[in-house]
């Protein structure tokens, strides 16, 4: 499944694809709605989204930002592929992003399946469906 790769690099906050998910104890979740795309693999359907954390939580990010080339952190950009019944999750892609929007720290994969057992996970998942019926549903009236 180490086939998905993020196509484009981090969009600043004001672009209109990201959609605020929530907060959490560090930051606050956008989706990218650009990025929300079914895939069939093994006959099975996934659902792939973005999702980015812009940190506020100054302690976290000093901790953070020690590292030199992490100085300039702002934010961690997740891939995640959810199962079709939503409810489990793996993170294809990871990443720490810079104040530039550009890639500072890779944070590895985890292809592993987990359940779904946090609330801003699920979130990301039921915005993130959400918004992919409302693309669908659009889509048909224009073909009509």
């Amino acid at each position: 499944m180490g086939i998905f790769f993020l196509s484009k690099p981090a969009k600043p906050v004001e672009a209109q694809s990201n959609k605020m998910i929530g907060e959490t104890n560090i930051g606050t979740v956008y989706i990218d709605t650009d990025t929300i795309e079914t895939v069939k693999k093994d006959g099975h359907f996934y659902l792939i989204v973005s999702a980015e954390e812009h940190y506020k939580e100054s302690d976290f990010l000093t901790e953070l930002r020690k590292g030199e080339d992490l100085k300039d952190t702002i934010s961690s950009l997740t891939l995640y592929m959810f199962t079709n019944d939503g409810r489990y999750y793996c993170m294809p892609q990871r990443y720490l992003i810079d104040s530039q929007g550009k890639v500072c720290g890779d944070l590895g994969s985890s292809m592993q399946l987990q359940m779904i057992d946090d609330e801003i996970i699920f979130k990301i998942y039921t915005n993130a469906l959400k918004t992919l019926e409302d693309k669908n549903r659009f889509r048909k009236m224009m073909e009509k």
